[in-house]
């Protein structure tokens, strides 16, 4: 197993980026919607967009808490209850690691290319929005969604427990039909542009050929 102040420290890196980055844009996002009062709100089925909102904030709770007992040494005595058996924890932990800062480098560099394009779900979408389509959403139409789960199952393997998978189902669950529902109202918002979009790049896989 990697040493815990070590993990906690890989932990808390891409945190402080996604921190930073997030809080330009939450500036960004109140200084836009207090000018702009016309929007196109998005009519989504709930049940599945709360699946994906718990998946979301399930993973600051495993992420942060996990960080600080990690940092004081103590999460391997607090939380050793919660510890699936294995002798492959410094491999499982390494690939974990993998998974995790790409999710959390998807996100951030979704977060920092969108900018002032990128909307709360349900906050709508302006008249005057654009349609966003470097960065990794020239990979993925929906990199947020799918970092979510990276960043999910990365904790699970860091953290050497099963319990962050559950909202990883959970946003795995949800993704497909919350995606349908937003693509309907972008279909309907940029016309011939988003269907080219669509048809160039894949959903949440990226499109080879």
């Amino acid at each position: 197993m990697i040493h815990q102040t070590s993990t906690s420290i890989l932990l808390a890196i891409p945190l402080l980026i996604i921190v930073i980055i997030s809080g330009r844009y939450w500036i960004d996002y109140k200084d836009i919607s207090n000018g702009r009062k016309v929007k196109q709100n998005i009519l989504y089925n709930k049940f599945f967009l709360y699946l994906i909102g718990l998946g979301y904030f399930c993973i600051w709770p495993f992420w942060i808490i996990g960080l600080l007992f990690l940092f004081l040494n103590e999460y391997c005595t607090v939380f050793d209850f919660m510890f699936f058996s294995t002798s492959y924890g410094l491999v499982i932990q390494v690939i974990g690691f993998l998974v995790f800062y790409i999710g959390t480098m998807t996100l951030s560099w979704a977060i920092n290319v969108a900018g002032k394009y990128l909307r709360p779900s349900i906050a709508g979408v302006y008249k005057e929005h654009k349609l966003i389509q470097k960065g990794p959403l020239s990979i993925v139409r929906h990199p947020y969604y799918v970092s979510y789960i990276f960043i999910l199952v990365g904790l699970s393997l860091v953290l050497l427990t099963y319990w962050p998978l559950i909202p990883a189902l959970c946003v795995l669950i949800g993704i497909y039909p919350t995606a349908r529902t937003e693509e309907g109202m972008l279909i309907e918002r940029f016309g011939d542009e988003y269907i080219k979009y669509k048809n160039k790049v894949g959903m949440f896989f990226p499109k080879l050929f």
